[in-house]
């Protein structure tokens, strides 16, 4: 019994001699921290920290050189492109077309088809001429030049202009259709003795235009309606001026 007792007692004394060996051994290794509530264990830390840090400084930047000459050109131009934008006609890329005479009832079918054609309309109302008139002016007529002088002279068409006008108190001499007749009969009657005769344009009742302005589709696009409703003439706003 108490060889048992003995070996015991050496086994605990072994096991004691080896647990302090250990702990001797890692202890420059390895710190046990005891706190309340709290164990941890720290194992060969580094510390970035504590090892010195080299400062590397950026040259600081150059401020770009500013050319003031060639930034107020830059500027002047920029001015001066804006302006053209602001103050150019915006109508000088357009086309205009002149679509008429037309009666009333004529004009109110063509408006309807034009309603969504994308360009500008102008609607106008004027007289159109409808011939020529060879006349004798009223101060000729005053000065006592009349129907029985004419008579004499063997000229049949001719009355007084008895309607109030730009005519009135002259002597009409003939009425044509076209320039061209008219101009034969002034100098027939010129050939006859009768000096002083004048040519008018003779204006009819009052008719339907319309001005179109637009692009180059848009105009193509008025070509098309008028293509499908032919009543009147369609005309270059400037040939309609000069004719």
């Amino acid at each position: 019994m108490n060889g048992w007792r003995f070996l015991l007692a050496l086994l605990l004394l072994g096991n004691l001699a080896l647990l302090g060996l250990g702990i001797f051994t890692n202890n420059n290794a390895q710190k046990v921290i005891d706190s309340p509530g709290l164990r941890a264990e720290w194992v060969g830390v580094e510390r970035p920290w504590d090892q010195p840090v080299e400062v590397i400084r950026a040259p600081a930047p150059v401020a770009p050189k500013i050319d003031l000459k060639q930034g107020q050109a830059q500027l002047d131009t920029a001015i001066e492109n804006a302006s053209k934008q602001v103050f150019e006609n915006p109508k000088s890329n357009q086309e205009c077309l002149l679509w008429g005479p037309l009666l009333q009832s004529e004009s109110a079918r063509v408006q309807e088809a034009l309603l969504n054609w994308g360009g500008e309309t102008d609607r106008l109302e004027r007289q159109v001429p409808v011939g020529y008139v060879v006349y004798l002016p009223q101060d000729i007529v005053n000065s006592g030049v009349g129907i029985d002088q004419l008579s004499g002279k063997g000229i049949t068409d001719m009355f007084y202009i008895t309607t109030p006008g730009p005519l009135q108190g002259t002597i009409s001499l003939g009425l044509f259709r076209d320039l061209e007749r008219a101009n034969a009969q002034k100098a027939d009657l010129a050939r006859r003795g009768v000096e002083g005769v004048q040519i008018r344009e003779r204006l009819g009742p009052v008719r339907v235009f319309f001005e179109l302005r637009g692009n180059a589709p848009q105009i193509e696009t008025v070509r098309s309606v008028f293509e499908l409703n032919r009543k009147g003439e369609l005309k270059s706003c400037e040939s309609s001026a000069g004719a």
